[in-house]
């Protein structure tokens, strides 16, 4: 499944997904670029990959460039993909906080933002629904998926009391699965 991934082609890759998804939609850039174009792993690793970095504490995409650099070339490959993560959206950023904060009283800032975080919030709803049309007729999957969108969408509960409930729930429906 693993293409052999050059330092450059990570850090190439990773810079292409922070640039691609500015505004929001990280892990729906991520899943297309290392899935689909570069197919470095596949969904269920990808997805694995990801909940546990939303387990670990920091930036959960950031532990997942730890995750694949490790996973593609070692430590250098972790340098190289929170080099191409990191630097320049890092100093966009710093940038783009400076105007903020010097135009933000203009009334249009705002509802540009809103539309943003909208249009992120849609870029991660269609990665998840993509995933789950690509395994028809797990109920299962997406049991736990209406679940987690009740508790944590609709309902509002705490992002920890929800895993509480959901991952036991999840480990039932799932035990036995090997693939």
């Amino acid at each position: 499944m693993i293409e052999q991934a050059s330092l450059t082609l990570i850090a190439r890759s990773y810079l292409k997904i922070a640039l691609s998804s500015f505004g929001g939609g990280l892990s729906a850039w991520t899943q297309q670029i290392v899935v689909e174009e570069r197919r470095w792993i596949d969904d269920r690793e990808f997805l694995s990959g990801l909940a546990l970095s939303r387990m670990l504490p920091g930036p959960t995409m950031v532990n997942f460039a730890v995750f694949l650099g490790s996973r593609l070339r070692g430590f250098p490959g972790v340098v190289a993909a929170l080099t191409g993560l990191l630097v320049v959206p890092f100093i966009g950023a710093v940038f783009l906080g400076m105007l903020y904060f010097e135009y933000q009283h203009i009334p249009k800032v705002q509802p540009a933002l809103a539309g943003m975080a909208a249009a992120a919030a849609g870029m991660s709803i269609g990665m998840g629904l993509k995933m789950l049309m690509r395994r028809p007729g797990n109920l299962a999957e997406l049991l736990i998926v209406v679940a987690a969108f009740l508790l944590i969408g609709v309902m509002r509960v705490p992002l920890l009391l929800s895993l509480l409930i959901l991952v036991p729930c999840a480990l039932l429906l799932f035990r036995g699965e090997t693939k």
